[in-house]
């Protein structure tokens, strides 16, 4: 019997990938942090990182603070690139 691979969609594109090449984010005390294993979850592909008004999509969809879903693209996005 064959295991399922767990497919998860980007909350921001709405494509659907394999969930080990998307990036895992919670939003925690109205803040986009990265997550942590406890309570529920969105996931970003690598793809949308570097993409304009991510974060308005983000903080809109989520309500979380903006400037925290900024921070946290840069270090992803400066993470990603290493």
């Amino acid at each position: 019997m064959k295991k399922r691979v767990p497919i998860r969609m980007c909350i921001v594109c709405q494509k659907r990938e394999l969930q080990n090449s998307l990036i895992r984010v919670q939003k925690r005390e109205n803040k986009a942090v990265l997550y942590s294993g406890e309570g529920r979850s969105f996931y970003l592909c690598k793809a949308c990182l570097s993409g304009k008004h991510i974060s308005n999509i983000i903080s809109g969809r989520m309500k979380i603070d903006k400037r925290s879903v900024e921070v946290l693209l840069k270090e992803l996005s400066s993470n990603v690139e290493d």
